[in-house]
């Protein structure tokens, strides 16, 4: 008979290292002036510029440095095009205007650049798009409770909230953390972690059900929780290394315009994989102690 791991006799040591992370995360982050605003939520411009001969990234940020930029390349390396992008900082009048002075900066510096697209994103455009993310991540948020609550009993889908509430606090902790700029791929990263997570505790809770249902007898219900997450332990590490590996790629090769992305997402997937057993998992037993009184 395989063994069952006991994973729930370490869940006081999870919750420790939960609050640990959050609490040097979030002193980091207001020691350093609060999260790092996109151009996105804060305005300011962006620009794809082809430029005439060879050239990489370090470059063009260096010949901008006034500017603060975010360079990313795009499409083939031959194609010599990238996105230019910098925020619109207190001071500067309007993205326009700005968005005038990059596009001088650039012609002064690389001769025989090619200015393909031009975007400006106002303060008032990145104060609707910041509420608009909030928004939408809340009604994700309702929408996965209502699900729950009609895909488990009540003790299930207060386990699934529980974890999922954890993941997304302390990965935008991380991203204050780590000085990732929270803009609109963060926003996504947030969301895929989101629904990673909970495929993975749906899994477990699946199992746990599917075991009490095959009981015979009275079973001790913290021994079947941790039989059941011994049994899908296997399929959660696979599922997990499998979508690493491809996150992994992403933050190698995707350049400075998925760094950010990938590195969240990342961040993310640890946290989904070890809450799901760890904190999901012991509210359950406790609901479950809590309901059978």
């Amino acid at each position: 008979m395989k063994r069952t791991i006991n994973f729930i006799k370490y869940r006081w040591i999870a919750f420790g290292f939960s609050l640990t992370l959050f609490a040097v995360f979030t002193s980091f982050t207001v020691y350093n002036g609060g999260m790092v605003m996109g151009v996105d939520f804060v305005g300011g411009v962006k620009i794809i510029a082809k430029f005439s001969q060879g050239i990489d990234e370090e470059k063009i940020r260096t010949a901008l440095k006034d500017f603060n930029p975010s360079v990313q390349q795009i499409g083939s390396s031959e194609n010599n095009e990238y996105i230019v992008s910098t925020k619109l900082e207190s001071g500067k009048e309007t993205s326009l205007k700005e968005s005038e002075k990059l596009k001088a900066a650039l012609t002064e510096k690389f001769a025989g650049v090619e200015f393909r697209s031009v975007e400006n994103v106002g303060p008032a455009v990145g104060s609707f798009l910041k509420r608009s993310a909030l928004k939408l991540s809340i009604v994700a948020i309702v929408l996965m409770m209502v699900y729950l609550s009609f895909r488990f009993e009540f003790k299930y889908s207060l386990g699934v909230m529980a974890a999922l509430m954890h993941d997304i606090i302390i990965t935008t902790a991380f991203v204050g953390f780590a000085r990732v700029e929270f803009n609109i791929p963060v926003v996504a990263a947030l969301l895929t972690i989101f629904g990673f997570s909970v495929n993975d505790t749906i899994v477990i809770f699946d199992r746990v059900r599917e075991n009490l249902q095959n009981e015979t007898t009275k079973v001790n219900y913290l021994d079947l929780v941790n039989r059941s997450i011994t049994e899908t332990m296997s399929r959660t590490i696979l599922t997990t290394l499998t979508v690493i590996f491809s996150v992994l790629s992403l933050y190698l090769l995707g350049g400075e315009g998925l760094n950010d992305f990938a590195k969240v997402l990342l961040f993310g997937l640890f946290v989904g994989t070890y809450s799901t057993v760890y904190l999901a998992s012991p509210v359950l037993v406790a609901m479950e102690k809590l309901t059978s009184k």
